[in-house]
């Protein structure tokens, strides 16, 4: 649980609260305004990476996925063998699951209802480029619902771009690799797996989180 402290008028602060469908403790003050605080439960959020065999979610297949919580743990990590061995090569050559070392992997769905229920649970999801990502999940049953809050890291990072640059096109894509060397994150060294991914775009969206503390 986390305490919010709200100061104001009584008003204001029982307004600020009863939006959050809370009832706030008051105290007044010297000066003749008001403290408040409430408690509330916390967001859970997440942060996922993927690793799939090609673009396509209906001829590509989940190879690998990541996901951390806000913290940076990792909530679940899983590497699995492509069900079409023609997509093997390709794979292979990002993600290393290939035949001769990698036949026993599970598959993706051996898994889908764990990864389901995390991402259920979620009550915001970050991502870099949600649509690639958004479209392998969704054809994989493993969507998060209507109510979750998805946040593209990439997007983010776009829009704050072009506003630091008085640039208006906030729909670029652009490389985690890119950003990440921007805001000065220290990557480990290449192939980065899904998770030294979704810890990386983690720190690209908390960065982004403090340029904007930063402007108000």
């Amino acid at each position: 649980m986390a305490c919010v402290r709200v100061t104001g008028s009584a008003d204001e602060i029982e307004l600020f609260a009863h939006s959050f469908r809370k009832y706030p403790v008051l105290h007044r003050r010297r000066d003749g305004m008001f403290a408040g605080y409430f408690e509330m439960q916390a967001p859970k959020v997440v942060c996922l990476d993927l690793g799939t065999t090609g673009p396509s979610p209906v001829e590509d297949e989940i190879a690998d996925i990541a996901i951390v919580d806000w913290a940076g743990n990792v909530v679940h990590e899983g590497k699995y063998r492509p069900s079409r061995r023609e997509l093997w090569q390709a794979v292979s050559e990002v993600n290393g699951v290939a035949p001769d070392n990698q036949i026993d992997l599970p598959s993706f769905f051996d898994d889908q209802v764990k990864i389901r229920e995390i991402i259920w649970e979620a009550d915001e999801i970050i991502v870099y480029n949600a649509p690639r990502v958004m479209r392998f999940l969704e054809y994989n049953d493993a969507a998060p619902s209507s109510g979750t809050r998805v946040t593209d890291a990439m997007y983010e990072y776009c829009r704050w771009l072009g506003k630091a640059s008085r640039g208006s096109n906030c729909l670029a894509h652009i490389e985690l690799a890119d950003a990440v060397v921007r805001i000065g994150y220290a990557w480990e060294n290449s192939p980065h797996g899904t998770v030294a991914n979704a810890l990386a775009c983690l720190a690209v969206q908390k960065w982004i989180e403090e340029q904007k503390d930063e402007e108000y």
